[in-house]
């Protein structure tokens, strides 16, 4: 989002850029235009583009920064299915711990995490062998599991 506000900034407050511009047709008879000259052989026109000049009084973009910002947060409150008004409200508790990201885990991690739970299904449910075997195992796999919950301060399910 924040990525967002400074392109709309920068194109708010960017200045007119002035160019030398080439006119000229290529073999097929097609137009080109273009910042540079093209390749030897080739005879171009220059165009004059005239820019329009700075305002005497100067430049007053601080109305163009507030209606930049404005369209913003309409365009925020849309996307989000809100009224611009919710967005100034402050978010319950509840909802302020749900927004909150998730910790990424690494690939490694994760993936012990999906056969760890799979060996816990899979040992629950099984019938083979002792039941104290089964118990011991499935007590090591949620230990294993705690540990990399708490590597990446998370709270286990």
């Amino acid at each position: 989002m924040r990525l967002a506000l400074y392109l709309v900034l920068a194109l708010a407050l960017s200045p007119i850029a002035q160019a030398q511009v080439y006119k000229w047709t290529d073999a097929n008879g097609q137009v080109h235009y273009d910042s540079k000259p093209p390749a030897e052989g080739s005879a171009a026109q220059t165009l004059d583009i005239q820019s329009q000049p700075t305002p005497a009084s100067g430049v007053d973009n601080v109305q163009g920064l507030q209606r930049a910002t404005r369209q913003l947060r309409e365009l925020r409150a849309t996307s989000r299915g809100v009224s611009v008004q919710e967005l100034d409200r402050p978010a319950s508790r509840k909802r302020r711990g749900d927004s909150r990201e998730p910790a990424y885990i690494g690939y490694e991690d994760r993936a012990r995490i999906d056969n760890l739970n799979s060996d816990i299904r899979r040992l629950s449910s099984s019938t083979v062998g002792s039941s104290s075997t089964r118990n011991r195992e499935i007590r090591a796999a949620k230990d294993e599991l705690r540990q990399i919950y708490r590597k990446y301060g998370i709270k286990p399910p």
